[in-house]
């Protein structure tokens, strides 16, 4: 929670922008009064005030500028302050004549305004700790705008933000524009259907917009700039605002995983084949064998008969060799 300009212990530099020294010597005794730790720089035109805020290395708080000073006045003067681009929050002080100056000046970037006739200690104190507070608050949301934006530039992962309606590319990280070979700019003029061949445009189309991640996964196709085509794993996240809804897609080439697993899947129906075609032709001289070996076992008594056996068990020996050195030869060819 944002704190309060009361329980703030370091010390606020204001800067009063104000030709009419009446008028500063007002405002300086109301901000005494209402504030402990602060220092107040004073100056009178346009030219001092950029020159001290260039050139000061202590950082000022907040700034309390007149719309009419010497040297610039109106929108000129709250432009010109504003394209400095000091990070400082700006109140001006106006009379009645300039209220609606004062009014549109809230649409160039001040913070607030003052009329200078109804300024009090108590008015002062409070748009000023208004200021502060918005300011922080401003400042977080920033911070945190610029760590999501690294987040997302720097995901190694391709990322694209869209339109949740059109599929629009509205964002592309640098992984992505890397990956694909289109610029930021390319990107932007694309919806992410054009990634995918006609073919797959309702398929990805359905994926989008019913945001399905979960159960079977179905690869996609990316063409990428060059015309090379990949396959991709597509992961999505919905993000929800007031005003419009967006998603995250995010690709994960896959074709290298699936070259592999396709080479794999080769292989094993390369070894089952061989495995069952050769199984089969070593029963034949396997089943000789066993049935010479029977017969040497039942009968041993005529020598020429035992010769011609041998002869038939050597020769069934010999074709079992035989497979199984095509078998060898047929599993080493398998890459």
């Amino acid at each position: 929670m944002t704190k309060l300009i009361q329980d703030y212990s370091e010390k606020l530099t204001i800067l009063v922008i104000e030709d009419n020294q009446g008028d500063f010597v007002l405002i300086e005794d109301y901000l005494l009064e209402k504030f402990k730790l602060i220092d107040i720089i004073h100056y009178s035109n346009f030219a001092n005030s950029i020159n001290y805020l260039q050139n000061n290395k202590e950082k000022v708080s907040v700034i309390l500028m007149d719309l009419n000073l010497p040297d610039l006045n109106g929108t000129e003067l709250i432009n010109s302050i504003i394209a400095y681009d000091f990070q400082i929050p700006i109140i001006v002080l106006t009379g009645y004549s300039d209220l609606a100056m004062a009014e549109t000046s809230l649409k160039i970037g001040v913070y607030d305004y003052l009329l200078k006739d109804e300024i009090n200690p108590a008015i002062l104190h409070k748009t000023i700790t208004f200021t502060l507070n918005r300011s922080s608050f401003i400042n977080q949301i920033e911070k945190e705008k610029h760590n999501y934006e690294n987040l997302f530039n720097f995901n190694p992962q391709p990322t694209w933000l869209l339109d949740a309606k059109s599929l629009k590319i509205l964002n592309a990280n640098i992984a992505a524009q890397k990956k694909y070979g289109y610029s930021l700019d390319d990107f932007l003029k694309m919806s992410f259907t054009q990634l995918h061949p006609k073919e797959e445009e309702q398929l990805i189309q359905h994926k989008l917009f019913s945001k399905e991640d979960a159960g079977a996964k179905h690869y996609f196709t990316h063409l990428l700039s060059d015309g090379i085509e990949i396959k991709v794993d597509i992961c999505i996240e919905e993000i929800k605002s007031n005003s419009n809804s967006e998603l995250i897609v995010q690709s994960n080439d896959v074709s290298e995983t699936l070259k592999y697993i396709h080479t794999i899947e080769i292989q094993n129906a390369k070894l089952k084949n061989i495995a069952w075609t050769e199984s089969h032709i070593l029963r034949a001289p396997l089943a000789r064998i066993l049935g010479i070996i029977n017969l040497l076992e039942t009968k041993t008594d005529d020598i020429d008969e035992i010769y011609t056996w041998l002869k038939l068990l050597r020769i069934s020996i010999d074709e079992m060799d035989n497979i199984l050195k095509i078998i060898v030869d047929e599993t080493n060819q398998i890459e």
